[in-house]
């Protein structure tokens, strides 16, 4: 340790790249140079991009049952309890996870909406935006990270339930960035999806609305925009078939739909997102016991043998892509789980308004120009290590 103090600084910020957030969270304590290094934004983004381009990243396996928790991916072992930012008797709802930070819903309390990093244990409390209407609504939401202005956001749809009503809808994006709402366009046509929360993919977030025409019940995928806010519609595949609801879903970073039927599930990945004819039927998985279909795929297993899905009665279970046989996973000593997800551990951290102090050490203020002024001078280094 006492080696790499004596190193250049733009030598030692690339070796402390290659360790894990959690290692690096703890490095923060050996003296104030290597906490400032890497509680910088730089550093942190820095990170984050290399650990989002390995093929197996460390990741946690987060999870409600009913308590808001965490375990090894894929392993299922090491369960830890995070801590409720609601407080006691808050359900802490998961909405979505993007890059490891959670987007976490609260329908108590005039439905409080915060976001999360289970790696750094910090938060975020969007500010309170208060209904428009007191008639019956539907609230559909999304979270997600938009690539034109590399912004974290939140987006609240909330539609009337009277189709008579002068009230039709109010679609509200937040950006992490400027930490402020702004008003989308009206939906351009009322849709209500069986799962409230969108599926990020391509840049936009997705619902599948399903509609009754006579008895047969057709369905749509909704998209909105995170980059210009507007919505679309995602074509569908050929299905050749009836079958009784759909899902969508992301797999392997492409996007995905779950066809439910009584006895099957087939399984449908966009392998390039928008162009209809890649449109590719991956399985087709029967169920094991009736009245049962999938809500999701959660991914595959590390070593790409298994399927993990998330079943419509709050289980979770592991499909063998070779014997074509299930397994119930259980990840503690709740027999269910809902709000499964997927994160990669990283260093992003989050402030409620009023959270940061100003350090007024002047060597800390001193180090902390140079840092930047090497910061500046070394990024171009940082992403050939």
């Amino acid at each position: 340790m006492a080696e790499l103090m004596d190193l250049p600084v733009d030598l030692m910020i690339n070796i402390l790249l290659r360790f894990p957030a959690k290692t690096l969270l703890q490095f923060k304590c050996v003296c104030k140079l290597w906490c400032q290094i890497i509680s910088s934004p730089h550093f942190t983004q820095i990170h984050l991009d290399q650990t989002l381009a390995q093929s197996n990243p460390i990741r946690r396996f987060v999870f409600s049952a009913p308590h808001l928790s965490s375990a090894e991916f894929d392993t299922f072992d090491r369960v830890s309890n995070l801590e409720n930012p609601f407080g006691v008797g808050g359900f802490a709802h998961v909405v979505g996870c993007c890059h490891g930070l959670l987007c976490l819903c609260n329908y108590d309390v005039h439905l409080t909406i915060l976001l999360y990093n289970p790696t750094t244990r910090t938060q975020k409390i969007l500010p309170f935006l208060p209904k428009p209407s007191s008639l019956p609504h539907r609230y559909c939401f999304g979270f997600g990270y938009d690539t034109v202005s590399k912004d974290y956001k939140f987006v609240r749809i909330l539609q009337s339930d009277e189709g008579t009503s002068p009230f039709r809808s109010q679609v509200m994006v937040y950006s992490l960035k400027t930490d402020s709402w702004v008003r989308g366009p009206n939906v351009p046509q009322p849709f209500f999806s069986d799962r409230d929360n969108g599926v990020l993919v391509g840049g936009s977030l997705h619902w599948a609305h399903g509609i009754y025409k006579g008895i047969e019940k057709h369905y749509s995928i909704i998209s909105f925009s995170l980059s210009d806010h507007s919505f679309g519609e995602v074509p569908q595949p050929e299905y050749g078939e009836e079958f009784i609801n759909l899902r969508v879903g992301v797999l392997d970073e492409c996007f995905c739909l779950l066809v439910n039927d009584l006895d099957y599930s087939d399984i449908w990945v966009m392998k390039q997102y928008g162009v209809a004819s890649s449109w590719t039927k991956l399985f087709r998985i029967g169920h094991f016991q009736k009245h049962m279909f999938f809500e999701w795929p959660i991914g595959y297993s590390l070593n790409r043998r298994e399927l993990l899905l998330q079943q419509n009665i709050w289980r979770v279970v592991s499909f063998d892509l070779e014997t074509q046989t299930f397994k119930d996973i259980k990840v503690c000593d709740f027999s269910r789980c809902i709000d499964t997800q997927v994160c990669v551990e990283n260093l992003l951290m989050l402030k409620d308004a009023g959270s940061e102090t100003q350090d007024t050490d002047p060597q800390l203020v001193k180090k902390r120009r140079r840092w930047k002024r090497l910061a500046h001078k070394t990024s171009n280094n940082w992403v050939s290590i």
